[in-house]
């Protein structure tokens, strides 16, 4: 074990006798040193034992030491006390060396202790409080005061220094819960709160403590620490915001507008049940036109720039929200009036008609409009829904509408989503089937070939209506397949036998279908599946499709040696346009044109003008729909070379076509 330094400072009474005293300590090495000078300039020691007062002064001026004065003058006892110096005499050394020693270190160990705690609190950016609760004084540390700009000395210790501060939402809250901790309430004292700094503005902080109780259990005073998380709280704050706006308007989402939705209805519920809330839904027409030609940088501009417009085209309470895509929403609070809610409708479309100015280009913008109005025990999801339903009857009427949604609307839509459904396992189970309708030549009345059209026998529904819904949704391209496969499948029976020598068949394509990548893929494989002449298929496609769908047909016609049709030709503003280029050898004139030969007037010359046009062109003409002997007259005086009606056969299923032509073989 390392003995003890001591050093013996100064001529010392009775040197000889403290010599002796000295060398029976048994553990200590000492040494001497004539002055304090001298002391100070020697490595420190354990102890020191020191001649007069002066002498311990001097030395202490070092620092903390532990310093014995020995058989010091009673008058001097009290000034050595002050200055933590030990008197002690001769007999008791080794004890009062020990003790003096002892207490040194754990002085030693406690400042360190205090100077480790203090550097933790200034690592931690936190400041120190303590509330003498008796006498309401209150200490707050330089760091406390630093957090919120100022200096040691511009606070001083009322507690209003600190209360004075805190906002005033949060002061009741946080005396509150500063009372409640002293009553006992709680173990732990810690509550957040805001607090204004020096130069204005307010600061989230967090204060943590604990009371200091007397015998009774009251609370003399309260010691902690002040946290500022004003940082975090703009984080969370910042989350909490974009987890309820859409982050490319800065609009409230769904989220946030089925809650302010909801919040209205509440309120109607309690006050005024019959003023509720009106929804808007609105959907951008030919949104998808701007992304795909300026891009999505363009699109996104002209979002932004709607949702401004849609903003200053309601009143302050209402809510704008973007849903996501091109879809926004308005609620209008406090309306219950059908009428009121289109007046803000056709506010918001006239917004809308002015031009943006996106990509130094002039884009003009309108919306589809549903209006659905929230009862006072409306759910806000269905109320959002039932504007949904209302958006797409607007939409369905034509571009830049309105609606306002009534039950039947949800009846019809749920009918369409059954059907959908219904269709789809129709499909997938080979439930429909395909009828054939002749095509007559119209001088002769003889049979050229027919044209393949899908029925649903399980459903009553009319053919359009379930062929626009397999078209929408994409079952089109399925079921399109499993009609070609059979149209040329059964074409290639009827022309093995005498009677069906040189027919052909029309099978309506539409443009989900030309779009496919696999489309002639799966031409080639039913026209080498029914072993079946190519050009005797007729790929029937209304002139919409043409138009987007050229190229595609082009490349079919000219690589698979199949014929095209222009089905339903003349009912679209582009009836002469399409002709111009098209890889085909005949128009089918639309069966609306035919009916009203002989009825309408400029009927006839209509379709005289469509007839004639086409042969100059050299295509061949199939008039749709002729359904009386006249309308058949009319065309066979222009000219028209077939025809295709229920005058002259309803569609009929293969065994019943099969007859037909053994009947006709047999008449000819």
């Amino acid at each position: 074990m390392t003995p003890r330094r001591l050093l013996v400072v100064g001529p010392v009474r009775d040197q000889e006798r403290v010599r002796r005293a000295l060398g029976a300590i048994p553990g200590y090495a000492t040494s001497y040193a004539t002055t304090a000078e001298e002391a100070l300039e020697l490595p420190p020691h354990d102890a020191y034992l020191v001649a007069d007062l002066d002498t311990a002064t001097q030395v202490l001026a070092r620092g903390p030491q532990a310093v014995l004065l020995l058989d010091a003058d009673p008058e001097h006892e009290a000034a050595a006390a002050d200055r933590g110096v030990f008197i002690t005499s001769l007999d008791q050394l080794a004890r009062a060396l020990n003790h003096a020693i002892a207490h040194q270190n754990v002085l030693r160990r406690l400042a360190e202790s205090e100077q480790r705690y203090a550097l933790a609190m200034q690592g931690a950016n936190e400041g120190l409080w303590d509330w003498d609760v008796a006498n309401d004084r209150l200490y707050l540390s330089p760091g406390w005061k630093a957090m919120l700009g100022y200096a040691e000395e511009e606070l001083g210790e009322g507690p209003g220094e600190w209360l004075g501060r805190v906002h005033p939402d949060d002061r009741a809250p946080l005396q509150q819960a500063f009372e409640a901790h002293c009553a006992g309430a709680s173990q732990h004292f810690e509550h957040e709160y805001r607090i204004q700094h020096r130069d204005g503005t307010y600061r989230w902080m967090v204060a943590r403590g604990m009371a200091v109780r007397d015998p009774q259990g009251r609370a003399t005073r309260v010691v902690g620490s002040q946290t500022d998380v004003t940082d975090r709280k703009r984080a969370e704050q910042r989350l909490q915001h974009d987890a309820l706006h859409d982050a490319l308007t800065g609009l409230p989402n769904r989220v946030l507008f089925v809650d302010r939705l909801d919040q209205a209805i509440r309120r109607a519920q309690r006050a005024t049940p019959q003023a509720a809330a009106a929804v808007l839904f609105l959907d951008l027409d030919r949104f998808k036109l701007v992304n795909d030609s300026l891009g999505h940088q363009a699109g996104d501009r002209l979002l932004i720039a709607v949702a401004r417009r849609l903003e200053s085209a309601v009143r302050p309470p209402d809510t704008v929200a973007r849903l996501g895509g091109d879809e926004f929403t308005v609620l209008l609070d406090g309306v219950s009036d059908a009428h009121e809610a289109s007046l803000v409708a056709e506010r918001v479309h006239q917004t809308l008609r002015a031009p943006f100015h996106i990509a130094e280009r002039e884009l003009f913008v309108d919306a589809s409009i549903g209006i659905a109005l929230a009862e006072a025990d409306a759910a806000p999801d269905t109320v959002l829904r039932d504007a949904d339903v209302a958006m797409y009857r607007a939409k369905a009427d034509g571009k830049g509408r309105q609606a306002v949604f009534d039950g039947r609307m949800h009846e019809q839509v749920m009918r369409r989503l059954d059907m959908e459904t219904e269709l789809r396992r129709a499909i997938e189970q080979r439930r429909l089937e395909v009828v054939y309708q002749p095509i007559v030549q119209a001088a002769t009345g003889r049979i050229a070939g027919f044209e393949a059209l899908c029925r649903w026998p399980d459903v009553a529904t009319e053919p359009a209506e379930f062929l626009a819904i397999a078209e929408e949704t994409g079952l089109i391209v399925p079921l399109g397949r499993w009609v070609l496969q059979r149209a040329t499948s059964q074409l290639a029976k009827w022309r093995t036998s005498p009677t069906g020598a040189g027919l052909t068949v029309g099978v309506n394509v539409s443009s989900r279908q030309l779009a496919d990548p696999e489309f002639a893929v799966t031409l080639a494989r039913a026209l080498r599946a029914a072993r079946l002449d190519p050009r005797a298929l007729r790929l029937e496609v209304s002139e919409h499709a043409i138009e987007h769908a050229r190229r595609g047909l082009t490349q079919l016609v000219v690589t698979h040696q199949v014929r095209s049709h222009i089905d339903d030709f003349g009912t679209a503003a582009s009836s002469l346009r399409v002709l111009h280029g098209f890889p085909g050898d005949a128009v089918k004139i639309h069966r609306s044109l035919i009916a009203g030969m002989g009825r309408e007037p400029g009927a006839f010359e209509i379709v005289k003008a469509l007839v004639g046009l086409a042969h100059s062109l050299g295509l061949e003409v199939v008039a749709q729909g002729v359904e009386t002997a006249t309308q058949l007259d009319h065309l066979k005086l222009l000219g028209c070379e077939f025809a295709q009606g229920f005058y002259l056969s309803a569609p009929l299923r293969p065994e019943d076509a099969a007859a037909l032509l053994e009947d006709a073989a047999l008449k000819g």
